[in-house]
């Protein structure tokens, strides 16, 4: 005759909700069949022992009043059953009476139906294989009910744990262990996971299964398990779980989805300079977490790799904000991330998530001066805007430029498309930048070079890798076809001011 454990019920056969009311070596008793009580005395049909018996407390007080639990524990400790599964209360002195004889005692939730329970077990005893799919259908639907409740990932990492006995946890698709629960002795092999995450592995003598959560194309992260044996049960459950976390997390995209054109609307019109409505303006940006009477400094954030597009980049600042609860509305805009971070004065804050969103993708960023409030924002964005332009040409992709630091950079660019600006550059530069074109030559880098070494011709030589005659030739050249001299303050002044025009004028909008 097959038989199962007390443990192999509690995760195949009993009801969600059933517990072991005593000591936890009971786990490992064999069960070889279940009896139910019956409507007539004698409360059981003949038991030859290692039964699994469903007892009513409510039933058998109807069928006789003397027939009470800590009675019916002693009389089947006699037999002996393997266990009683109780429908009601397990008072005290049953307790004491199973720990006197050595039985075990299972706490079913009250709505539990005997026949049903009965039923299950017997599925189980004759055809392991079948009741295993039977209860992860069941498994499923329950799965997603917590979905549909709202209960989430952490409702279905819970459930999991609960119906497998297992430690139990949702990863990341880079790895990050984000909740875990089930045995608190296996937890810890959670951490030890590094991608890319093997469908089975041993760690710290325990096995860990990791399933895919999302299709290949786009990994939305992993359901790990981990036991000191895992079998058919915790593998099939494992699977289900995975599934209902696609679910979750599908749904959880779609909302964040909503929510960010939400945020971005809002966004866009505070960017815009016309608020129509500022109080209901006020009262959506409330809601949605965002104080817009608090300082503020604007980020303009541009990946700095071709090969990662600006939507991961997007992503991985989402939830830089969401573990650090930091309310700061984002929205991309021509390739590039906007994000109004809250401040103090020192920038700590904003320059604090540059360094961290760095460390996990390439990017590079222009900050804006401080905007004390949202009527300011628009302001803040075009600082932060031109100091990534800027930024890029004079310090590289992957530099963070702040709007303050720009020095003279800040009044050419506010004179960019000023007319008195361009014909400054052309009188003071255009020759030079006709002979460059013209010869292949490198005047303006040599201007570049002198002035980067104040003007000392060793140190300048050596930056540009010349030799000091050749700079001599070169800066005499300079003033052969400008018609300036470095000598004259006013003329070196002219050129470099003229120079920096040339960055500005230069960047690509």
């Amino acid at each position: 005759m097959s038989t199962a454990t007390i443990r192999d019920l509690l995760r195949l056969a009993l009801p969600p909700g059933s517990a072991l009311a005593t000591h936890t070596d009971d786990l490992h008793k064999h069960v070889g069949a279940a009896v139910s009580l019956r409507a007539t005395l004698p409360a059981f049909p003949r038991l030859r022992g290692g039964e699994l018996a469903l007892f009513s407390v409510a039933q058998a007080r109807n069928l006789d009043e003397l027939l009470t639990l800590p009675t019916i524990v002693r009389r089947l400790s006699e037999v002996p059953v393997a266990a009683i599964a109780v429908v009601g209360e397990i008072d005290d002195e049953a307790l004491a009476v199973a720990a006197e004889t050595e039985l075990a005692l299972i706490q079913l939730p009250p709505q539990a139906d005997l026949r049903g329970v009965e039923r299950d077990i017997q599925r189980l005893l004759s055809d392991s294989e079948v009741q295993i799919e039977r209860r992860a259908a069941q498994l499923y639907s329950e799965l997603t009910q917590q979905v549909a409740l709202g209960d989430g990932a952490e409702g279905i990492v819970r459930v999991t744990a609960e119906r497998t006995g297992c430690a139990v946890a949702f990863v990341s698709a880079d790895g990050e262990v984000r909740i875990q629960r089930g045995l608190r002795s296996l937890r810890g092999v959670f951490s030890a996971l590094q991608p890319p995450l093997h469908f089975s592995q041993t760690i710290m003598d325990a096995v860990v299964q990791s399933h895919p959560i999302g299709q290949p194309s786009l990994r939305l992260g992993f359901l790990a398990i981990a036991g000191s044996v895992l079998d058919r049960w915790d593998e099939l459950a494992a699977t289900q779980a995975a599934a209902a976390l696609a679910l979750e997390l599908a749904k959880q995209q779609a909302v964040q989805a909503a929510e960010a054109r939400v945020r971005g609307d809002v966004l866009r019109t505070i960017l815009s300079g016309t608020i129509a409505d500022p109080a209901s303006l006020q009262e959506q940006a409330t809601e949605m977490g965002y104080d817009l009477q608090r300082p503020h400094v604007a980020l303009v954030i541009a990946s700095s790799d071709t090969r990662v597009v600006i939507d991961e980049v997007h992503e991985s600042l989402r939830r830089l904000l969401m573990r650090n609860q930091l309310a700061a509305p984002t929205l991309i805009r021509d390739n590039t991330i906007v994000c109004l971070c809250p401040s103090d004065e020192q920038m700590t804050q904003p320059q604090s998530l540059l360094q961290t969103l760095a460390d996990n993708v390439p990017v590079g960023a222009g900050l804006s001066t401080i905007a004390p409030t949202a009527t300011q924002w628009s302001r803040a964005y075009d600082e932060a805007d031109q100091a990534l332009l800027l930024g890029r040409q004079l310090f590289g992709p992957r530099s963070f430029t702040s709007f303050s630091d720009l020095g003279v950079y800040r009044l050419l660019l506010e004179l960019r498309d000023s007319a008195e600006l361009q014909s400054f550059y052309h009188e003071t530069l255009g020759t030079l930048i006709e002979h460059d074109r013209n010869n292949s030559g490198e005047l303006l880098q040599t201007l570049e070079g002198y002035f980067a070494a104040l003007g000392n011709l060793h140190q300048a030589a050596d930056l540009l890798h010349i030799h000091r005659n050749t700079l001599i030739y070169r800066l005499r050249r300079i003033g052969e076809i400008s018609g300036l001299s470095l000598k004259r303050a006013e003329d070196a002044l002219a050129l470099q001011i003229a120079l920096k025009a040339h960055r500005i004028l230069m960047i690509k909008r």
